[in-house]
């Protein structure tokens, strides 16, 4: 839906300009709360680009890149260009994916893979430059995060044993987080995708900009027969003593895991809509559910052991639903 051309659309354009660049500045030179707000930063770049159109949409991603580039030099700062591309590139891939109205499974599997492997790439291509194979660029890049733990975990006054047990185990964490990262990014960038498209719907609804219409998600199902693939990695784990398949095994478990979060969430979100839980409580069951891990648990299995019970049917309003 682009605006018309004149006074009020030119002021959106440089509204728009100051924005982004904006948001590049934000993510760039405060570190502390870049990281947790980068996640979102795709989101004003999809909005201006729907909003805008291809081409007026991409000159001002373009003017915006450029003038935080040229501040951030007159800063003495150095840009993760990395970084910067990868704001970009997410929110343009999702404008032009919802331009095609596909089904929300289709939508998140290209937006996502797409995600992936451009992550993909700017591995291989610093792996390159930095003239080291791309599976060690990952391993060193995982050390430092483990290091960065150790220290912080020093700082926050955990017990010094359970220090000193983290610090002696963090070869074989290394090790482990290295070899699921695969599955790891992978979930990283479904859950950008996924965080994007549920705020990027409100923040179109509000402007009076049109949003594909997935349907009613609460009533989603994962296929039926990703059950099979869950056992059977489940079996390669426990029952084949072979570390490359057991480390692939892993990997899928914990894509299959992430289906069923989205699986149990649907449940949830269904369950609130039914009883009409009010949205503070919702916001608040929400929250705890990212204050604790062991929460995230419970709702996978809650959506692995829908298969059989179907909650929602038993909450009351749908029965089974086809994917």
């Amino acid at each position: 839906m682009e605006r018309k051309e004149g006074p009020i659309f030119l002021g959106g354009v440089i509204r728009a300009g100051a924005i982004l660049t904006f948001t590049f500045l934000f993510v760039a030179l405060i570190p502390l709360v870049g990281p947790i707000f980068v996640i979102l930063t795709p989101l004003p770049v999809l909005y201006y680009c729907s909003r805008l159109g291809r081409v007026r949409g991409f000159t001002v991603l373009s003017i915006a890149y450029s003038a935080a580039f040229v501040i951030l030099g007159l800063l003495g700062k150095s840009p993760d260009q990395s970084l910067m591309f990868t704001i970009g590139f997410t929110g343009v891939l999702l404008s032009e994916i919802l331009r095609q109205h596909a089904s929300v499974e289709r939508t998140f599997l290209l937006a996502s893979s797409a995600l992936f492997c451009c992550g993909a790439g700017l591995v291989l291509y610093h792996s390159y430059q930095a003239g080291i194979e791309p599976w060690r660029m990952v391993e060193l890049r995982v050390a430092e995060v483990v290091r960065e733990n150790i220290k912080l975990s020093a700082q926050l006054n955990i017990p010094e044993e359970q220090v000193r047990l983290i610090r002696e185990s963090a070869p074989q964490i290394i090790q482990l987080l290295t070899g699921i990262f695969p599955a790891l990014a992978l979930s990283g960038a479904i859950f950008m995708v996924w965080l994007n498209l549920l705020a990027g719907r409100l923040l179109f609804r509000m402007n009076g900009l049109s949003f594909p219409d997935f349907g009613d998600l609460t009533a989603w199902k994962s296929p039926e027969r990703l059950v099979w693939i869950l056992i059977a990695a489940g079996i390669a784990v426990f029952l084949i003593p072979v570390e490359g398949v057991a480390i692939v095994a892993i990997n899928i478990l914990i894509l299959c895991g992430l289906v069923y979060l989205f699986q149990g969430l649907a449940i949830i979100a269904f369950f609130f809509r039914q009883k009409r839980v009010p949205l503070f409580f919702q916001g608040l069951f929400y929250a705890l559910l990212l204050a604790q891990i062991y929460m995230l648990v419970i709702i996978i299995a809650l959506g692995l052991f829908d298969i059989w019970v179907d909650f929602r049917k038993r909450i009351g309003g749908i029965g089974n639903v086809p994917v």
